[in-house]
């Protein structure tokens, strides 16, 4: 029998017996800090005509990770030379610890056979979870058309209460921001004309560019991301915190159907007020422009006025409306439908409610721009 006394902690000793097996005992602490140094005593011990180490940890005083890692170790070692590694003794706290560790995934090496099924596999995992998206916007399109049709048809089941107050917080309360971003989108684009048209003396025309942007693509399109990022926003975290709470199950259990009680009111509060608001946001654009053109470029009021009235057609403010119509749905349908995809808790509803703005900004986009190709070919 072999002694090795060590100076930091632990005292360690192996044996060699006729049946080329080496015992190996230890006794004291087994830590991070003395691990690479006891490693390097047990496999000193191990000859290469080894077949078996035994392992006595009954003295161990003290095991973390270090050991785990040394035990570890020595097994791949010793698999490598074709030997093996017996635990023949241990306190309880080292096999509790050891029972934790999936010593055989650790030490399985990854071929790339298993990375190719892996790499697959995540790819069928991906699909499959798109088209889950896609049947899931497909039902909830269903529902939500038939929750409209409905309130049409029975205005009197509507809940007019709660509609009335989502028709002041998407509407009302919205008002102060919209109309600060038109002005500013109406001064900015204003600005950037009169730089371009002075030089040809054709200030009068600032009114026209400013008119026409304002009313087509500006007004609609900026006023809607802001109900993006109000509105649905807000019916997104509503929907989700009921969702992970179980209000939304505990509704279902009592015969409300989720998609009229909750989700009928929202968009039709959204779907009446985003044109008004697309109204209000081209008059203070067009506003914001003739402040430029009147106190930066000298023109009058009414001239300013006369020349937007000549630009602007009745077909260009229905065009902007018809657009904030179909921005409303896709953003109230947005949110209410990441709303119902909220499970677990807040951490939850943190990210239905950030995909519910950005899914509505992105499709907003979309469909401006297949809105602005129709409108060119009409």
């Amino acid at each position: 029998m072999a002694a090795v006394q060590s100076d930091i902690a632990y005292e360690f000793s192996s044996g060699v017996d006729g049946n080329r097996t080496v015992t190996m005992t230890v006794r004291g602490r087994i830590d991070i800090g003395n691990a690479q140094q006891l490693l390097g005593q047990m496999l000193a011990q191990v000859a290469r005509d080894t077949r078996r180490v035994a392992l006595d940890l009954s003295g161990v005083s003290y095991f973390d990770s270090g050991g785990g890692a040394v035990l570890i170790a020595l097994r791949e070692r010793l698999a490598e030379a074709g030997a093996q590694m017996e635990l023949v003794r241990a306190t309880p706290a080292i096999e509790g610890f050891l029972s934790l560790v999936d010593q055989d995934a650790v030490l399985q090496p990854h071929t790339r056979s298993e990375l190719h099924e892996s790499l697959t596999g995540k790819i069928g995992e991906e699909t499959l979870f798109a088209l889950g998206g896609l049947r899931a916007i497909a039902v909830f399109t269903g529902e939500l058309m038939l929750g409209l049709s409905d309130a049409v048809r029975h205005p009197s089941r509507l809940r007019w209460r709660e509609l009335w107050r989502y028709m002041e917080r998407t509407g009302l309360d919205g008002l102060p921001i919209v109309s600060l971003i038109s002005f500013l989108m109406g001064l900015i684009t204003a600005f950037q004309a009169a730089v371009q048209l002075t030089q040809f003396g054709a200030d009068i025309f600032v009114a026209n560019l400013v008119g026409l942007s304002m009313v087509r693509e500006l007004g609609p399109l900026m006023t809607a991301i802001i109900a993006a990022g109000r509105s649905g926003a807000a019916f997104a975290a509503e929907i989700g915190t009921m969702k992970v709470s179980e209000e939304v199950d505990a509704l279902t259990t009592m015969g409300f159907d989720r998609t009229r009680f909750l989700v009928t009111p929202k968009v039709i509060a959204l779907v009446v007020m985003l044109p008004c608001l697309t109204v209000c946001a081209d008059l203070i654009g067009i506003i914001g422009g003739m402040t430029v053109a009147v106190a930066g470029l000298g023109l009058p009021v009414q001239v300013y006025l006369r020349q937007t009235r000549i630009a602007l057609t009745v077909w260009d403010v229905y065009s902007g409306l018809i657009k904030s119509v179909a921005f409303a749905f896709l953003v109230a349908g947005v949110g209410c439908l990441r709303g119902f995809q909220a499970q677990g808790g807040a951490e939850s509803v943190g990210r239905i409610t950030t995909s519910a703005i950005v899914a509505g900004i992105f499709l907003i986009i979309v469909a401006d721009a297949v809105f602005t190709v129709l409108f060119h070919y009409w």
